[in-house]
């Protein structure tokens, strides 16, 4: 098979194993280069790579969702982290997933990715990915913001509250969970608002149907967008955030010896790991 191994370039403890593991991966007869997910580069070099074998932990898997899901590069996580709830399992697991994958005993699982479209007042304009969630919220100053919201062209509503999460099924274990949004299951399609601590507003999830769009106006300043908990830009009165299923999508690779959703929700999210298989 040809691999890309790809890592940040900030994390020595993640460019030696990556760097072990493709010496194993070449004297097993797979071709591997080894990638940044920093490159200006990154298209070009994983060029002709079959899957990208990602080192890190959740935050290395959100950034490489990004980067690989307009290439359709299928995805597999090797857990460096604490968590590792979006990784396929840990470095021990590699070899045998690597076997699998090449016996052809693995499937890609589809994750839908938000695209946001950013009108700004005095700022380019953006166009931006993320797996997780697309946040706009209160910037430095500790006070709630009213955010103006409407779904597919119609008004909603009128929150005011410290922000306002819109979140992928993937994303909902996330930032949504902790605020008290729900959980969905990851292969569904289903995007959802949840208000961040809403004061006199609306204080429910909003679970939406995967066409439809969303469009935020922010209304008080200081404000912030934040992509995946990553990437930050600041708002301002008047800006803009239009936010639809992006037409990428992420591909996770799944084996058959892989733990399935539920087994790591159990496990890494509500610490039943002795519960029943």
């Amino acid at each position: 098979m040809k691999l890309a191994f790809a890592i940040r370039p900030d994390w020595s403890v993640a460019e030696e194993t990556a760097r072990a593991a493709a010496d194993r991966a070449r004297a097993k007869g797979h071709e591997v280069t080894q990638v940044s997910l920093d490159s200006p580069e990154l298209a070009r070099e994983v060029q002709g790579a079959e899957f990208a074998i990602v080192f890190g932990g959740d935050g290395t898997m959100l950034r490489a969702a990004r980067a690989f899901s307009p290439l359709r590069l299928p995805i597999l996580g090797v857990n460096l982290g604490r968590l590792g709830f979006l990784a396929g399992g840990s470095i021990g697991e590699l070899d045998g997933f690597l076997m699998e994958m090449a016996a052809g005993r693995f499937s890609c699982e589809e994750r839908t990715l938000l695209e946001a479209r950013v009108t700004r007042t005095g700022a380019p304009d953006l166009e931006v990915l993320a797996l997780n969630d697309v946040v706009v919220a209160r910037g430095k100053e500790v006070r709630s913001i009213h955010i103006d919201v409407r779904i597919d062209g119609a008004p909603f509503t009128v929150y005011w509250a410290d922000g306002l999460i819109v979140a992928t099924a993937t994303g909902s274990t996330a930032y949504g969970m902790s605020v008290g949004g729900p959980l969905i299951i990851p292969s569904s399609r289903a995007i959802m608002i949840v208000p961040i601590a809403p004061h006199l507003s609306f204080p429910n999830a909003v679970v939406l149907d995967v066409d439809q769009t969303i469009a935020l106006e922010v209304l008080d300043e200081p404000a912030r967008l934040s992509l995946d908990g990553q990437e930050e830009h600041d708002l301002r009165v008047g800006d803009r955030v239009a936010v639809r299923r992006a037409q990428a999508v992420a591909r996770f690779v799944r084996t058959s010896t892989m733990r399935p959703f539920l087994t790591l929700l159990r496990k890494k999210i509500l610490k039943e790991a002795d519960g029943p298989a």
